[in-house]
């Protein structure tokens, strides 16, 4: 059942809205789907797409009566990026990258505990690699050391403990064992398996869909049966025959925090260890140029 949510303020609202639609960036929707979608009355989406069609965010199609984004947002977001040059530093290594590596890369950042797609770059090799700007995806602990790995005991703790699923000793024993791995890398790499790549399927929602319970309890099931590898790959050795998933590395924010990550995939099939560092070794490099160039800092810990 949808709930109708008439109690958020008319500024969240607007949010919701510009959310919903940027991760659908070249879809058209209704007045109705999109109140369903961001938990509006149909009369109280009515007022606010109104409004923000008035002032061009949002753009309504004359005769279907549809409403994607507007060319208003295309200067806010091009005056974000003069702010935030880490975005033109890191689209310039990933062209870089995939030019090299002939591989797919992402941009990613956190929010509101969604991993949100800023930028890409390459072309993937199967459908269920496929990115586009603007997509948001759930963190599904313990998926997503490379984003926690830096931070103190506390925060890897609250991360933890929202996982879908309680975490078993044995794999809550390897989080710990791989965690000092991944800072002393650089970069977290995963194994691929049937069940990650299943996971990565069940997160991705067709436009128009919430996440109900059914959505969850598919996320719930996938979450209790991955094997440590998926999570984090410690003994590469390990991936021959299995192949990478991918492989993920950040970028730090002038006080040390993860501000970006950098996530490689559609990674040849059969590679050796040397090989898969390698592979991490030029995503790392090249993670650490864009801190560089906004003058982030590794964390000390």
């Amino acid at each position: 059942m949808h709930i109708v949510n008439e109690t958020a303020g008319p500024n969240s609202r607007v949010i919701d809205v510009i959310n919903f639609l940027a991760a659908h960036p070249t879809e058209s929707f209704t007045l109705s789907e999109i109140a369903r979608n961001v938990g509006l009355s149909n009369g109280s989406a009515h007022r606010v797409l109104t409004t923000m069609s008035g002032a061009r965010f949002l753009a309504r199609h004359p005769k279907h009566k549809t409403y994607s984004l507007g060319l208003a947002l295309v200067a806010v977001g091009q005056a974000a990026l003069e702010k935030h040059r880490g975005i033109d530093v890191a689209r310039r290594e990933m062209a870089r990258l995939v030019q090299e590596l002939k591989a797919q890369c992402v941009a990613t950042i956190i929010v509101e505990g969604d991993r949100l797609v800023l930028a890409k770059a390459g072309t993937p090799q199967t459908h269920e690699e496929m990115n586009r700007v603007g997509e948001r995806h759930p963190i599904i602990p313990p998926i997503g050391l490379s984003a926690v790995a830096w931070s103190g005991e506390r925060a890897i703790r609250e991360f933890l403990a929202r996982a879908p699923v309680p975490l078993d000793a044995a794999m809550l024993a390897h989080v710990e064992a791989a965690l000092p791995v991944v800072r002393r890398r650089g970069y977290a790499v995963a194994a691929s398996g049937p069940v990650l790549l299943s996971l990565r399927q069940a997160t991705i929602q067709p436009a128009g869909l919430p996440r109900d319970e059914a959505y969850w309890a598919a996320i719930r099931q996938r979450v209790a049966a991955l094997t440590p590898d998926e999570v984090q790959l410690v003994d590469l050795s390990r991936a021959e025959g299995r192949g990478i998933c991918y492989i993920s590395a950040p970028v730090f924010s002038l006080t040390g925090a993860v501000e970006i990550e950098l996530t490689l995939s559609g990674l040849p099939p059969m590679l050796r260890p040397a090989e898969i560092e390698r592979y991490a070794e030029r995503l790392r490099a090249a993670a650490a140029i864009v801190t560089n160039e906004v003058h982030g800092r590794m964390p000390q810990l």
